[in-house]
């Protein structure tokens, strides 16, 4: 071994200035938890120091000393831990203040529900605001630092409800341009509301209490939800400075689906299923793996209209008819048969049919519910105005009030149906959807309270105000969730979702006004279809926004200007044919008028499609015969490139061999495609952590010694960094934005998580047959967690690699050195 003094002496140092820092720090906090806990680390991490110096005295008199090898060891994983220690310490202390300053705001929003005068408003105002500024500062620091994702985007969301720098108006209408609050003028203007009309006993007093109880809920909430987060984060966050972070794989699966989203169960059921008659285990998982995608289909199939509920249903059925039937084969020992098979084949198939209705159910239900996001806001907002002596001001009122909420929830429930469906492969996307639409559903009420109060007072400033901060707080929410909406659906299905619906709402007001017979409809189906025109040229934009690649943005400029040059002379003639009622004239011209719309629509969708999914390449042009040449000399034959390395096909037991069952589903996935470099990298990786796991579990095979698994976790961890290499290549070549950021988002956990593997694997080979078997076990649980993660994280590459390569220029493609041609399939 060689003379390791000279890095033992500089790691001393550095452990000598650490301690000199704690002391200092332990000296000048307040902190009773951190004087408490910090000495006792400081002195772990002395003593390791200690050791690292008497263990290099030692190394340097005799290499081969056990006594000193062990100290060295020894000393090597107390400074590691110690030093986490000292980083979590430091990380909880820190976390500690926050806790507090989110504890003493949420303490002191409670006064409001007592405060009932102008002037105790005012003193309330002036107390919390300083607090509430300096505490979301605090948080934003926080989770800008954060290295888990969810748990950022978590902070950053709640914190969002409590921040926003635009100006908002105190209790006595002095601006105050500089606020950090979102939350606070919001609560502020429910207050002055209910004191104003408690002063002056007008009616609304109610709905402003109201407001104010439901913004004071909500804050509390957002400061619980915060604290709950910083608290769950401290821990994983030092381990993560420490060893790099884990990955986010227990969020996902392996070819990017989302745990728990109903296209995760069809996954997990058609593997299960697949594997009928291999023992009763295996065939109890696959018929509740079924059991749990009905439950999820029948529970979307709630929110869809009538006829496609009804599809669904049917297809629920013939699924239900066929896991019985299968289940009884299997109970009366006929798991294996022929027929089995036919059975486990068929529901595969129907699985599959079911996903698919769904994906287009609710594709379509977007396009209809979020056609016109905003517009029964307008229409309340309207109604709740009308002064007092408009004709039908109650009717007009109450229907515009019951159209709101109903579009509010429908949108909703939409959002959570998307997020659940496997649509949307992102974590944090689905995540985002269910908290914007739960906090959608949230404020709806509150938006009507306030209506209710402007209704009440159609003259009264305070009440328009009011209403006008919840109506922007609404609208807020409204966008937020249309663009996460958008950014989950495939633009080419929701386009083609889109023109269907406008070509149905076309037809029906063809037919309408060719009848000549109800003009409210027609103007009702005209209306629905000049909405749906529109809402397509906001998606086309967010398409252009996403996209670098400039012809196709000019394309997609150019097609949705047609539309928006098409939805005017379709409205216009609309009305001259409903006017004329009857004229086979102005009939005729308002179906040429539709039509031009429709194919412009039509013309967009054709445009996205054949950029996402652009055709084959054409068949090379026939070579001409050319006249036979002189044979060449013989050169040395080059051999072939070898072959991916293929692994066993028996599929391990994950409870019983859980890195060998990783290995094998990388490999699965990887052999979806014919060989390229990344797949057969990937499937190297495969390889090797069957192996690894072999020895780990104390089998023979090709690792024979700890150092032969000290290696082959350093080839893997090189293999990763191959994987990197390449899929950053394509990131760069990648002309769609999301697309680009999801590949360097995935392969930016992979050098991390390959560096966490080498540090395992080598105290998992110290451990490895040692006397401690806690140890040995801990040890084995965190190798298992590591190689779980990088597989998982590995195949999410490959998938998104292969997505992001159709977004390549084709001039650039070749220079990438990757084609990806799924087996049975032409090149990409």
């Amino acid at each position: 071994m060689p003379d390791i003094s000279a890095p033992v002496t500089a790691v001393c140092a550095a452990v000598q200035n650490l301690i000199a820092v704690g002391q200092q720090t332990v000296g000048h906090s307040k902190d009773e938890i951190l004087k408490k806990d910090l000495p006792l680390t400081l002195d772990m991490v002395e003593s390791s120091s200690k050791m690292l110096v008497e263990s290099a005295t030692g190394l340097k008199a005799d290499s081969q000393s056990k006594k000193h090898l062990e100290l060295l060891l020894n000393g090597a994983r107390g400074i590691l831990q110690g030093i986490s220690s000292l980083l979590l310490t430091f990380d909880q202390g820190e976390v500690r203040k926050i806790v507090k300053s989110c504890t003493g705001v949420a303490e002191y929003i409670k006064v409001a529900e007592v405060v009932q005068t102008m002037g105790r408003s005012v003193t309330f105002t002036k107390n919390l605001s300083p607090g509430i500024t300096s505490m979301t500062k605090m948080v934003e620091t926080r989770y800008q630092d954060l290295t888990n994702p969810s748990h950022a985007s978590i902070l950053a969301a709640e914190n969002d409800q409590l921040i926003n720098s635009a100006p908002y108006y105190s209790m006595t209408d002095t601006p105050i341009l500089n606020a950090s609050s979102r939350a606070l003028p919001l609560l502020l203007s429910s207050m002055k509301a209910f004191v104003t009309f408690r002063r002056d006993k007008k009616k609304g007093e109610a709905e402003a209490q109201e407001n104010r109880n439901y913004i004071v809920q909500a804050m509390g909430e957002s400061l619980a939800e915060i604290i709950r987060v910083l608290q769950l984060t401290s821990q994983e966050e030092v381990m993560m400075a420490l060893a790099a972070e884990t990955g986010s794989a227990k969020g996902t699966m392996a070819g990017g689906l989302l745990m728990g989203s109903l296209a995760a169960k069809v996954h997990s059921a058609k593997e299960l299923v697949s594997q009928t008659g291999t023992n009763a285990q295996t065939n109890k998982a696959g018929i509740q793996a079924v059991e749990a995608v009905l439950e999820e289909a029948r529970r979307i199939a709630k929110t869809l209209p009538a006829d496609r509920k009804a599809v669904i249903e049917g297809l629920c059925d013939e699924l239900e008819s066929l896991k019985k039937e299968l289940a009884m084969l299997q109970s009366s020992g006929q798991g294996d048969s022929a027929r089995a098979h036919t059975i486990a084949t068929a529901l595969n198939s129907k699985m599959d049919e079911l996903q698919m209705k769904l994906r287009e159910a609710i594709t379509r239900k977007v396009a209809e519910d979020f056609m016109d996001p905003v517009g029964p806001l307008n229409a309340l907002t309207e109604a709740s105005r009308a002064p007092l002596n408009a004709p039908a001001r109650a009717e007009n009122y109450v229907k515009r009030v019951t159209d709101f909420q109903d579009h509010s929830k429908k949108m909703a429930d939409t959002a959570v149906a998307l997020a659940k469906s496997g649509i949307v492969t992102d974590k944090n996307l689905a995540d985002s959807l269910l908290l914007t639409a739960g906090k959608l559903k949230a404020v709806a009420p509150q938006v009507v309270y306030a209506a209710k109060i402007v209704y009440e007072n159609p003259d009264s400033k305070e009440a328009k105000e009011h209403y006008d901060m919840l109506k922007e707080d609404y609208q807020k929410q409204v966008q937020k969730l249309t663009k996460l909406v958008d950014s989950g659906l495939d633009t080419v299905e929701f386009l083609k979702a889109s023109e269907s619906m406008l070509r149905d709402e076309l037809e029906a007001a063809r037919t309408i006004t060719k009848a000549g017979t109800d003009p409210q409809s027609a103007f009702k189906h005209i209306a629905t279809a000049a909405r749906t025109a529109n809402r397509v040229v906001a998606v086309v934009q967010g398409e252009s926004e996403n996209s670098e690649d400039p012809a196709f943005k000019t394309e997609l400029a150019s097609s949705s200007q047609a539309i928006t040059a098409a939805i005017g002379p379709m409205v216009t003639s609309a009305k001259t044919c409903i006017q004329q009622g009857g004229s086979a004239t102005a009939h005729h011209e308002f179906c040429v008028k539709a039509e031009n719309l429709a194919k412009a629509v039509h013309d967009v969708y054709n445009v996205v499609d054949t950029h996402h999914n652009p055709p084959p390449p054409p068949p090379p042009p026939p070579v001409e015969e050319a006249p036979e040449r002189p044979p060449l000399p013989a050169e040395p034959e080059v051999p072939p490139r070898p072959p991916s390395p293929e692994l066993v096909e028996v599929v391990p037991l994950q409870s019983v061999d859980p890195i060998g069952y990783a290995a094998h589903k990388l490999d699965k996935d990887a052999k979806q495609w014919e060989d390229n470099e990344m797949v057969t990298t990937a499937r190297r990786m495969a390889k090797l952590f069957m192996q690894m796991s072999k020895f780990a579990r104390g089998e023979e095979g090709e690792v024979h010694s700890k150092k032969d698994f000290i290696n082959t976790a350093r080839m893997i961890a090189k293999e990763s960094e191959d994987v990197v290499k390449m899929a950053r290549k394509v990131a760069d070549a990648c002309t769609d934005k999301r697309m680009k950021r999801a590949i360097l988002q995935l392969v930016d956990k992979l050098p991390t998580i390959s560096t966490q593997l080498k540090i395992i694997a080598a105290v998992k080979a110290t451990r490895q047959g040692g006397d401690d078997a806690a140890a040995d076990r801990e040890a084995t649980e965190m190798l298992t967690d590591n190689a779980q993660n990088l597989m998982q994280a590995v195949s999410e590459v490959l998938f998104a690699t292969e997505a992001a390569t159709i977004r390549v220029p084709p001039d650039q493609r070749a220079t990438l050195g990757l084609q990806w041609v799924k087996k049975g399939a032409r090149t990409l």
